[in-house]
């Protein structure tokens, strides 16, 4: 009777999986965590099988609300406000956990500086800044915004007039107005807290007065003084006249002694310029008025009907970008240049003139290295594209310097036929060496302890990972097709590493998720966004070891990519070849890349670009998992010689295909990388040879002495 009630529960079990109950751990207890208030969502993981489903999701965003609600000081009425805004929560949630107060808090704070309307419509670029600064509280002090000479007014509304006095205002502060004679405030006429403790944001405004003063300070040098002095008296003598004397021609022509010893280009040229009115500092803006008039200038009449980025309706990931703090008179000589040609410029003059003191020290409106400068004195590779990212940042491009060796470009994202994409500029090398910063938490990537020289998955840090992987390109053109797909994915996926975490990360081995059950919860993390590099590599790390499971992850990228031009076909193939078939998840994964990898509607070179993503995707999961020979010491092979060997020629097998689908490609840059590992397994499958040989030879030996011995 026993017998035959497992048959018919196997028997229901076998069919419930060929119905596509996805792939989730069913049913299986759930470690404690330790931690009461968690206890909704050990019941919703119990309830999923540990898939991340709506449930699980919202009891893990309740528990993250319940951590940082009482970090927050809001007003009923801003809490209201907010309940109808949860974009902030979610980002904060995906972004890290713990979640960080502080996202909220500036997304508020930025809200009220920029009123209601623009605050609803630049959603996400507040959201952008608030994750951008979230190691500190912006506008904490509660100060009117025109403390920073931005708008006294908590409904900013476009106005061409109040657009230029801002403007205008800027350049007057950043410029000519501030000289060495204005004192810096004391300390204590700044606004302070009840506890007695500046403001963040006034020590941050009082700070940058400092830096500013320190531009004009000539550190009581008598000499650079009498020469501040002349300049101002022979207003037609130009610096550069002055730099390139000696001494003795230098006293002869202005009176002034530097004395013995001392030669002029010891002298702090750019401050006698600054005091002089030659030409003024170059300075950062700051965070409010960079927001305030990006706003400003994309509500100009036919900005938004341009060619321009799509501020209003870019993903926060992306416009990360845009949150520097740019010396905000140069944004608004490039966003007036854009203006009137229609375009900015992507190069200058290619010359190093620019380092004669005729050129740097000439008199100008603009310092020797702000971005405009460029334009009219040229430069070489990293002022060409400085200038060229700065001019595309500033008409709302998201933008960042490339790296590349002897080299800088830089990179922008753009949207076109309904795609976002990277683009690199001024390339002169391959994808491969090219690097840009990246400005979310450390990815989950393919690393090498630098003492054991064994590889495997982990936070990529400087410690663990070289720098042209940690920052590559492609981590940036992964990013943009995870928007493609959508933000809520991408962010939903992000929830489900860190609730992973917290049931991995506890000290003691029963309070962890089993193996089942993490990838279980790893699967539906990739199937909701399958270009977050970050879950394919912790599911890579996860199967480390399985070389069948590995091959099965891998052989998705390839189908999906690289072996078939289309992506939907390869998107069916995905389903059916490998560990996703039959299930729902595969069907709903088949779904999800129809619509996300199709090429029927993208430009032919965005095709390529997302090839060389999934490749490099692929390589790195293979690399990860097949670079470390399997060790007959490792204690898992332990009394059991066979599981070695076995587990030896399956990733010695896994090289060997591996190379021939690279020679199939043709032009794989992951070739020579993948060549070197096969001889590699060469070597050992050649000493293999060797002892199996020698074993036979000395068994032979062993039989004939005996026989001889009878």
């Amino acid at each position: 009777m026993r017998r035959t009630l497992f048959a018919i529960v196997a028997t229901l079990a076998a069919w419930v999986g060929a119905q596509g109950v996805d792939f989730g751990a069913h049913r299986q207890p759930i470690p404690p965590t330790g931690n009461a208030d968690l206890r909704w969502l050990d019941a919703a993981l119990y309830d999923s099988g540990f898939l991340f489903n709506e449930e699980v999701r919202g009891a893990f965003y309740d528990h993250c609300m319940r951590l940082v609600a009482p970090k927050l000081h809001f007003s009923e009425v801003t809490w209201a406000w907010l309940e109808k805004h949860p974009a902030v929560f979610n980002a904060a949630f995906a972004l890290e956990y713990p979640p960080n107060p502080n996202v909220v808090h500036n997304f508020v704070k930025l809200a009220k500086l920029v009123g209601p309307v623009y605050a609803e419509k630049y959603e996400q670029l507040l959201i952008a800044y608030a994750v951008a600064y979230r190691g500190e509280k912006l506008l904490d002090s509660s100060l009117t915004a025109d403390r920073y000479g931005i708008m006294n007014t908590r409904n900013l509304t476009f106005d061409p007039k109040r657009k230029e006095a801002l403007e205008q205002e800027v350049r007057t502060r950043q410029g000519w107005s501030v000289n060495h004679d204005v004192a810096v405030p004391p300390e204590a006429s700044l606004a302070h807290d009840s506890q007695g403790r500046l403001f963040q944001d006034e020590a941050q405004r009082l700070a940058r007065l400092r830096a500013l003063h320190g531009k004009f300070d000539l550190g009581g040098d008598a000499a650079a003084t009498k020469l501040v002095n002349w300049l101002k008296k022979n207003p037609k003598t130009q610096v550069s006249e002055l730099v390139t004397m000696d001494a003795g021609r230098l006293r002869a022509k202005t009176g002034v002694d530097l004395g013995a010893g001392r030669e002029p280009k010891s002298l702090p040229w750019d401050k006698i310029a600054h005091v002089a009115g030659r030409y003024p500092p170059r300075t950062p803006g700051t965070v409010a008025e960079n927001l305030c008039l990006r706003i400003l200038r994309y509500e100009e009449k036919g900005a938004e009907r341009s060619k321009l980025f799509p501020l209003s309706q870019a993903p926060w990931p992306l416009l990360l970008l845009l949150t520097q703090e740019d010396p905000v008179d140069e944004s608004t000589f490039w966003w007036n240049y854009y203006k009137g040609k229609g375009s900015v410029p992507g190069y200058a003059t290619y010359s190093f003139d620019y380092t004669k003191p005729e050129i740097r020290y000439r008199d100008a409106m603009w310092h020797p290295d702000a971005t405009p400068r460029i334009l009219s004195d040229g430069g070489v590779c990293g002022r060409l594209s400085t200038m060229a990212e700065f001019a595309q940042r500033s008409i709302g491009t998201p933008a960042a310097g490339m790296g590349q060796p002897g080299h800088r470009a830089f990179m922008t994202y753009e949207f076109a036929n309904g795609r976002f994409r990277a683009v690199m500029h001024h390339s002169v090398d391959t994808i491969e060496v090219s690097t840009v910063g990246w400005t979310l938490p450390p990815l989950y990537g393919p690393v090498t302890d630098k003492q054991t020289k064994l590889t495997g998955f982990a936070p990529m840090t400087a410690a663990n990972s070289d720098n042209a992987l940690r920052n590559n390109v492609r981590w940036h053109i992964g990013l943009c097709e995870a928007m493609n797909i959508g933000l809520a994915n991408w962010e939903d996926s992000r929830m489900a590493m860190h609730v992973l975490d917290l049931y991995t990360a506890n000290a003691d081995p029963s309070l962890n998720a089993s193996t089942e059950q993490r990838e279980a919860l790893l699967r539906s993390a990739m199937v909701t966004c399958i270009a977050n590099t970050d879950v394919i590599f912790r599911l890579a790390q996860a199967r480390k070891g399985q070389a069948g499971r590995i091959l099965d992850l891998m052989a998705g990228f390839a189908n999906m990519f690289v072996s078939v031009a289309d992506g939907a076909t390869g998107a069916k193939a995905l389903a059916r070849n490998t560990d996703f078939g039959g299930t729902q998840a595969g069907a709903d994964l088949t779904a999800l890349l129809r619509n996300q990898f199709s090429d029927t509607l993208s430009p032919r070179n965005q095709k390529k670009v997302t090839n060389e993503w999934a490749l490099f995707v692929r390589n790195a999961v293979f690399m990860g998992a097949f670079t470390n020979i399997p060790d007959e010491a490792d204690p898992k092979y332990a009394g059991s010689r066979i599981e070695w060997v076995r587990d030896k020629n399956a990733y010695a097998k896994a090289v060997a295909d591996e190379l021939k689908y690279q020679k199939r490609l043709g032009n794989s840059p992951f070739l020579a990388e993948v060549q070197r590992l096969n001889d590699k397994y060469d070597k050992v499958r050649l000493a293999a040879g060797q002892d199996r040989a020698r074993n036979v030879k000395e068994e032979r030996q062993r039989r004939q002495a005996e026989e001889n011995a009878w």
